[in-house]
């Protein structure tokens, strides 16, 4: 099987950490015998650069033949189909005739939230499938719609030693860091406010007004992938304030390293907050409940083991990493996952 993989974000020398769980998911799928190319259209700073990406992108469609075509965020999809591939994919299909190039599409956030539903409608007569990562009311109905979360290497995150990790790092020995985490430097920038840092910093003083000055921020951006596992098992919990997500990576990284996640309700995290132990999903937004939630775990309560609605997360796992494994959050659960729903359409 070949599948080109066409993507608006993916990772750089000048910035690693973007897009990285693209990366991740092609490299998965080549383990499982799958030959994977990548064309990486991402013209981000001017129509210019978009426009040399879609000619790229046009001419490399010409001169090659894939089994799938995948495209990862709705902008994606939309330069594909602006090659015409999706629509001779679906001329071709209703008349019955076999051909490479079937398409398929990933969104990374709910498609309310990635060009908004309007463009899902245009999209979709031209895509075998869709692919959500966490399951959306608005559109789960819909016949081609698969929900397929990202994977989570257990091999690169894994829980290690705290201390030996601050140390590495530089980190005062005596601080309890509260990590808050955004990939996208050029996101971070503009003062975007889908990861609501400044809910986040109202987090923080209500947690060093009640606990005092060992509990500290520790604001990443863009940090190469590599160290983020150091970075993970330094902290004491992992505070999600996002207004939105889909089913976001960090979340699960923590949690395979068994560090304690405290977040609001996005994405698919209610589902994981009710069966992985030390997920804890609040039911709103609100500062106050986060601080609540998140000052339980640091004391040490039995909140720390439980899900988000406070009762012990179902599944029995020792450990969040054991529950995200049953639940078949890896990296290689998740490729055979992918691989079955491009074998529906093959």
């Amino acid at each position: 099987m070949r599948v080109l993989h066409i993507t608006t974000n993916y990772p750089s020398p000048g910035k690693p950490a973007f897009g990285v769980f693209v990366r991740w998911q092609v490299e998965s799928l080549q383990a499982e015998g799958v030959q994977c190319a990548v064309s990486d259209v991402d013209g981000r700073g001017s129509v210019l650069r978009y426009v040399r990406a879609w000619l790229r992108l046009f001419g490399h469609l010409l001169t090659h033949r894939y089994d799938v075509l995948h495209a990862h965020h709705a902008l994606a999809g939309i330069l594909l189909c602006l090659t015409t591939a999706p629509l001779w994919d679906s001329l071709l299909s209703l008349a019955g005739v076999s051909h490479p190039g079937r398409c398929i599409l990933s969104y990374q956030n709910s498609p309310s939230h990635e060009w908004g539903k309007f463009v899902f409608r245009l999209l979709y007569p031209f895509f075998r499938r869709i692919i959500l990562k966490a399951p959306d009311a608005d559109y789960v109905s819909y016949a081609k719609v698969r929900v397929l979360p990202n994977g989570c290497s257990a091999d690169r995150f894994r829980p290690m030693d705290k201390a030996a990790c601050k140390r590495e790092l530089g980190l005062e020995p005596d601080g309890r860091y509260i990590l808050f985490v955004d990939a996208n430097p050029r996101r971070n920038a503009r003062g975007n406010s889908q990861k609501r840092e400044d809910r986040f910093e109202d987090v923080m003083a209500l947690l060093q007004g009640r606990l005092g000055d060992t509990i500290r921020p520790l604001k990443l951006c863009g940090e190469a992938p590599e160290r983020m596992p150091l970075w993970y098992n330094a902290s004491e919990i992992y505070l999600l304030t996002s207004d939105f997500e889909g089913s976001p990576n960090a979340v699960k990284e923590c949690l395979m390293c068994d560090v304690p996640v405290v977040a609001t309700p996005v994405g698919d995290l209610p589902f994981l907050g009710h069966h992985c132990p030390r997920c804890h999903v609040c039911r709103g937004f609100d500062a106050q409940e986060l601080a609540d939630r998140a000052e339980a775990v640091l004391r040490g309560g039995p909140e720390d083991e439980s899900g988000g609605d406070g009762a012990v997360a179902e599944g029995g796992a020792a450990s969040a990493r054991e529950a995200l494994l049953r639940l078949g959050y890896g990296l290689e659960d998740t490729a055979r996952k992918l691989i079955g729903i491009y074998r529906e359409f093959l």
